[in-house]
């Protein structure tokens, strides 16, 4: 019995210390929410792993669709983790036709964070990605600004 209580106490503190040693997506979670700033109300999170691209394939893309509503500004906010090689961005779509990105292929600019007027309610898709097709792992945030 004894034995059997040692075991049990050295193997849940063996799994404490190794949940303790990896990196939390909640803390990238939470900085990304304090980057969007203090006039903001926070709606959802994305938590994005991409590979990298495969040569002659299409670049590895995260999708996601969100309600917003007429006459509402929302912000997207993107963060990169600790050690990602590549750099998250964020485009949005409605019917298939790009409103917006948080990244400009023609001059290399990536934003961390990109504002949006939403002019019609309905359902939009949101897509992320890494610059120029890299593995990476990073966190989106949806707030509405108040």
């Amino acid at each position: 019995m004894k034995n059997r209580f040692i075991i049990l106490t050295l193997g849940l503190v063996f799994l404490s210390l190794a949940a303790a040693g990896q990196p939390s997506t909640d803390d990238l979670v939470s900085t990304c929410v304090l980057a969007a700033g203090e006039n903001t109300t926070y709606l959802k999170d994305f938590r994005i792993q991409l590979p990298k691209a495969v040569q002659n394939a299409a670049v590895p893309v995260y999708k996601a669709n969100m309600y917003l509503m007429k006459n509402m500004k929302y912000r997207f906010c993107v963060c990169d983790a600790p050690g990602s090689e590549g750099e998250l961005f964020i485009t949005l779509y409605d019917q298939g036709k790009e409103l917006i990105s948080s990244y400009n292929s023609s001059t290399g600019k990536k934003y961390s964070s990109i504002d949006f007027i939403c002019n019609k309610t309905g359902l939009y898709t949101i897509w992320y990605s890494f610059v120029d097709g890299t593995q990476g792992s990073g966190v989106g945030v949806v707030c509405m600004i108040r």
